[in-house]
């Protein structure tokens, strides 16, 4: 495979895998959101004794830490979503341009200007 064609991939498949993570976080948020919401309304609708108060207080602050951790991640990725939202379809089109250019490659033949004997 010809360098600029592996570049051009490398590029796809980059800009490919920052929407994928982009998209699982997201994910992943909406579904600790979800859990939150139940843990809530657990709590708002159940009767505890101590013990069991305290483990749920415990389950909610643990989902909260993750999705905390979750978020971070998130935003940290939102820049490169900016960034490549622009390059995305600019990217597929070069590499798609790189692969037609080289396919032409092979059926491409040298018409003489000077010396008209060349076989």
């Amino acid at each position: 495979m010809c360098m600029a064609k592996t570049l051009s991939l490398n590029l796809v498949e980059t800009v490919n895998m920052i929407r994928e993570v982009s998209r699982e976080l997201n994910e992943q948020l909406s579904n600790l959101d979800k859990t939150i919401i139940d843990l809530q309304h657990e709590i708002e609708f159940g009767k505890f004794d101590v013990f069991r108060g305290y483990k749920k207080l415990k389950q909610l602050q643990d989902v909260l830490i993750e999705r905390r951790e979750v978020k971070n991640e998130w935003e940290l990725i939102q820049p490169l979503i900016r960034y490549t939202g622009n390059l995305e379809d600019k990217v597929n089109e070069i590499h798609n341009i790189i692969i037609e250019k080289e396919s032409k490659h092979e059926y491409r033949q040298y018409t003489p200007r000077v010396l008209k004997n060349i076989n």
